[in-house]
C-alpha cells in the first residue's frame, strides 16, 4: 500500500527522491575523494620506509632549526636503547665528511655514510651486487648515479675498486665549497649499487671506516670521534608498528630528538578524519535541503489523504499502522534515492578518475576514487536516516488524527 502512494503522484515522489539522490551522490563523490587521495598519501609514505622504524637523532627532543641543541649519542646510548621494551635492534650510523669518487669527476660528489651490516637504509633496494656484511672493510655500495660514472653501468661497476676522497673541495650542483680538514683517498672496493631515487650522494660504507675517516680528517681517533662527537643518528627497530610511540617516549626520555613514519601516518589519519567530516557536512547540507522536501511532500500527501485516514481509523486501522505507513512511503524516498545517489557517486567519480588518468598518461596514478563497502552502506544508512526523519512529524500528524474530523475534511 505505502508502494502504491508513493507512486500516486509520481513527479512530486520522483522530485523528492531526486534530491535525497542529489544529496548522497555528493556525500559518497567527496568523501570517496578525500578516501583516494588519503590511500595515495598513504602509499607513498610507506613507500619512503618502514614504519616500524624510529630515527634517533643527535639533539634535544622538540629540537628545529637554529634552535636544535645537540646532543652525544654513545655507545651507552645504544645500549640503553637496545635494553627497552619491544626494542628489535639498535643501528648506529656516522656521516663522515663530504668528499668524492675520485674516478667520476667533479660530479661525484659523495656523502660517505657508515652503517652497520642489516641496516634498515641497507635493505631492499639493490640494482646490483650485495649488501655490507659483518667483517667488511674498505667496501662501499653506492648509488646507481655514480656507477655509472665509474662504468658502463650498475653490474659492471661491482667489484671495481676506486678512491673514495674525503674531506676538501667538493661540488654540490653548481656550486663549489671548500670543505671541511685535509683531503685523504681510500681505495674502496665497490661491493654493491642501489637504486639513486633513495640517495644520490649517500655512500655507503662499514662504519669502521667511516669513523677512521672522520676521525684522521681532524686529527682524532675513531675512540675519540665515539665519545666527543658522537654518532650521527641511530635506527631504532621496533617489534611491530603499534609499539612505536612507546619507543619514541623513550627516546624523549633518555633526552633525544626521534622522528617515525608512523607518527607521520597517525597525524595525517586525523588531518583526513577532520577533511572527510568537512566535506560530509557539504554532503549534508544537500541532504538538509532534501530533508526538507521530504517532510514537505509528507505533509501535503497527508492533507490529501485526510479522509482516506479517516476511513482507514473507522474500520479499525490502529494510530501506529497509520504512522508505520506514512513512515514506510517515506523510507521509500530514502532507500531510492539512496540507491540512485550511491549509482550517481560512483558513476561520477569514475568519470574525474578518468578525466585526471587521461590528463596525467605518464603518471599512471593510483585510484583517486575509493567507495568501501562502508562508505556505500553508510551513504545508504544516511539516505533512510534522513528520509525517516523527514517525515517522522507527517506521520505523528497523521497518526494523531481524530477519525470524526478526518471523515468531515473536504
Amino acid at each position: 500500500m505505502s508502494l502504491g502512494n508513493y507512486g500516486r503522484a509520481r513527479l512530486r515522489s520522483g522530485l523528492t527522491t531526486a534530491g535525497v539522490a542529489i544529496g548522497t551522490a555528493l556525500v559518497v563523490l567527496l568523501i570517496a575523494l578525500a578516501t583516494g587521495a588519503e590511500d595515495n598519501v598513504r602509499r607513498s609514505i610507506f613507500s619512503i620506509g618502514d614504519l616500524r622504524l624510529v630515527t634517533v637523532q643527535p639533539f634535544q627532543p622538540g629540537a628545529n632549526g637554529l634552535s636544535a641543541v645537540p646532543r652525544t649519542i654513545t655507545d651507552d646510548t645504544v645500549a640503553k636503547l637496545k635494553s627497552v621494551a619491544h626494542v628489535d635492534g639498535v643501528y648506529r650510523q656516522f656521516d663522515a665528511p663530504l668528499g668524492m669518487v675520485v674516478e667520476g669527476g667533479d660530479d661525484a660528489t659523495i656523502r660517505p655514510q657508515g652503517i652497520e651490516p642489516g641496516a634498515p637504509v641497507d635493505r631492499g633496494d639493490l640494482l646490483a651486487g650485495r649488501h655490507i656484511e659483518v667483517g667488511d672493510r674498505a667496501v662501499a655500495v653506492i648509488p646507481g648515479n655514480i656507477a655509472r660514472l665509474v662504468a658502463p653501468n650498475a653490474g659492471a661497476a661491482v667489484g671495481r675498486s676506486v678512491t673514495m676522497r674525503v674531506g676538501g673541495a667538493v661540488k654540490l650542483g653548481s656550486t663549489r665549497i671548500g670543505g671541511s680538514g685535509t683531503p685523504r683517498d681510500y681505495a674502496v672496493k665497490i661491493v654493491g649499487v642501489f637504486d639513486e631515487q633513495a640517495s644520490q650522494t649517500s655512500f655507503r660504507i662499514p662504519l669502521d671506516d667511516a669513523l677512521l675517516a672522520g676521525a684522521e680528517n681532524r686529527g682524532l681517533t675513531p675512540d675519540a670521534i665515539r665519545e666527543t662527537t658522537g654518532y650521527s643518528g641511530l635506527a631504532v627497530e621496533a617489534d611491530d608498528s603499534t609499539n612505536v610511540a612507546d619507543i619514541v617516549k623513550a627516546v624523549q626520555e633518555l633526552g633525544f630528538s626521534s622522528f617515525s613514519l608512523k607518527q607521520v601516518v597517525e597525524q595525517i589519519d586525523q588531518g583526513f578524519g577532520v577533511f572527510k567530516g568537512i566535506l560530509a557536512g557539504i554532503g549534508g547540507v544537500a541532504l538538509l535541503v532534501a530533508a526538507i522536501g521530504i517532510a514537505n511532500t509528507m505533509v501535503m500527501s497527508v492533507l490529501e489523504r485526510t479522509r482516506e485516514i479517516g476511513i482507514m481509523k473507522a474500520v479499525g486501522a490502529s494510530p501506529r499502522d497509520i504512522r508505520a505507513l506514512f513512515l514506510v512511503e517515506a523510507a521509500y524516498v530514502g532507500v531510492f534515492g539512496g540507491i540512485l545517489g550511491l549509482a550517481l557517486g560512483l558513476a561520477g567519480g569514475q568519470l574525474i578518475d578518468r578525466i585526471i588518468r587521461q590528463l596525467n598518461p605518464r603518471t599512471n596514478p593510483a585510484a583517486i576514487f575509493v567507495v568501501g563497502p562502508d562508505l556505500a552502506l553508510g551513504a545508504l544508512a544516511l539516505a533512510l536516516a534522513v528520509a525517516l526523519l523527514a517525515g517522522f512529524l507527517p506521520a505523528r500528524r497523521a497518526m494523531r488524527m481524530s477519525a470524526l474530523s478526518a471523515l468531515r475534511y473536504e
